[in-house]
């Protein structure tokens, strides 16, 4: 395995592993939830399977469209984040839920956001496929003819009406993803790509020095 797909599959483990963290801290501040949160949380109502298992069903379900309509937009990270998001939820859930003063908070829940908007742009810039949101994110705007930015906001829309049709609540943490998810994304993909280009630039320039 080469050194540079070595590093890839980190960016991809170490953004999947904050983007479950993050999910986990937005559900237990209960301000309200991101899309497929709220989507789980309200088939938890008409099931018994735990929160991690769903969203490891619904993650699949939306790698099997995107392998339908997109399937170039898929790579071996869309695996690792389809399996790895729901099992870190599973396995840092107890830990979470144990801390009384990170229920019902509003700080928490924008926390929770920052985290897994991080996370989001540290997986993508592993570049080994997209995401299962983000897959069906693309599907939406080939077949709708959209922007990503509005193609994204109609995708959270449609999934959060029918988590509530389900029985999920939603808030403020609710409109908050639909509408400021995205650009926070982009704002920390911006930051990490700035930040490799100067990395590239440094290392350009000392392989110029090392050969003069």
């Amino acid at each position: 395995m080469s050194k540079s797909l070595l590093c890839r599959l980190s960016l991809v483990i170490v953004g999947t592993i904050l983007m479950g963290i993050g999910i986990e801290l937005i559900v237990v501040a209960d301000q309200g939830f991101d899309s497929v949160s709220t989507l789980i949380l309200g088939l938890m109502n008409h099931s018994a399977l735990p929160f991690g298992r769903w969203s490891q069903l619904i993650s699949v379900l939306f790698l099997l469209v995107t392998l339908i309509y997109k399937r170039s937009m898929l790579g071996i990270g869309s695996i690792i984040n389809t399996f790895l998001v729901g099992e870190t939820i599973s396995r840092t859930a107890p830990v979470i839920q144990a801390v009384d003063s990170l229920g019902n908070n509003p700080l928490i829940c924008l926390a929770g956001f920052c985290t897994m908007a991080l996370g989001t742009a540290i997986y993508l810039t592993g570049g080994l496929g997209s995401g299962p949101l983000e897959g069906m994110m693309f599907c939406v705007c080939d077949l709708l003819h959209l922007s990503l930015q509005k193609g994204r906001i109609l995708l959270d829309f449609m999934i959060v009406v029918i988590g509530v049709l389900l029985g999920s609540s939603f808030g403020l943490g609710t409109f908050f993803a639909i509408f400021l998810l995205g650009p926070m994304i982009q704002f920390f993909l911006a930051v990490s790509r700035r930040e490799n280009w100067k990395k590239f630039r440094y290392r350009g320039k000392r392989k110029k020095m090392t050969e003069e």
